[in-house]
């Protein structure tokens, strides 16, 4: 298996000062020192709101700037934090992610359904990773990139703890399920089998259709 969304290029951001370009938001581009500490989940929030905006003429006003310029989805990022706002612990559950979400895509007149598939640390022995693996192939081959909160990346020490991160493609190598993602606005690739199967704390997945 190897899928990934249609059009990562619309992930790319150019910083017009630097000509750098950077795979997705960083929450260091917060403007408030909270924000770049804990807007992991509005940044990924971010990043599936604009795709969805560019790559849907339906939802083209979940990002309704033309640009993809630094300095323009930083503006967008910003908006997102009101509605997919950090707690003191931040957006530490699919709940709070899905439900700050919900209340922008009314806000913009907008109808999508989250799809959520959830992972508490007591189902260790439930896991089913063929669950996982059909999970993430429906998600994008519905052209959603994928939400994923870890809280704890057990074993997978390419990851981040207490973290959200916005998942554009899955391939299979060998026994290993090998995702890639936009984390921090780098492209990181990860075993997403791995930490499923060792993380010890809630986390989840979490697309739109």
């Amino acid at each position: 298996m190897n899928i990934s969304i249609r059009n990562k290029d619309f992930f790319n951001i150019k910083d017009n000062d630097s000509l750098q370009i950077y795979f997705g938001g960083d929450q260091a581009w917060y403007i408030k020192a909270w924000s770049k500490e804990a807007g992991c989940g509005p940044t990924c929030a971010a990043n599936i709101t604009a795709y969805l905006a560019r790559s849907k003429e339906m939802y083209k006003e979940l990002y309704p700037s033309v640009s993809s310029d630094k300095n323009e989805f930083s503006k967008h990022m910003e908006v997102l934090f009101q509605y997919v706002t950090p707690g003191a612990m931040g957006v530490n559950s699919v709940t709070k992610f899905t439900d700050g979400l919900e209340q922008y895509l009314k806000a913009k007149n907008i109808t999508l359904t989250p799809k959520i598939l959830s992972v508490d640390p007591f189902s260790k022995k439930l896991r089913d990773t063929e669950e996982l693996k059909v999970f993430v192939e429906k998600g994008l081959l519905a052209d959603c990139p994928i939400a994923f909160l870890n809280l704890s990346k057990g074993a997978e020490r390419r990851l981040q703890g207490w973290h959200w991160i916005t998942i554009t493609g899955v391939r299979t190598e060998g026994e290993s399920l090998i995702a890639e993602a936009s984390d921090e606005g780098k492209k990181i690739e990860f075993d997403l089998k791995l930490w499923y199967m060792t993380t010890k704390m809630h986390g989840g997945l979490i697309y739109y259709v």
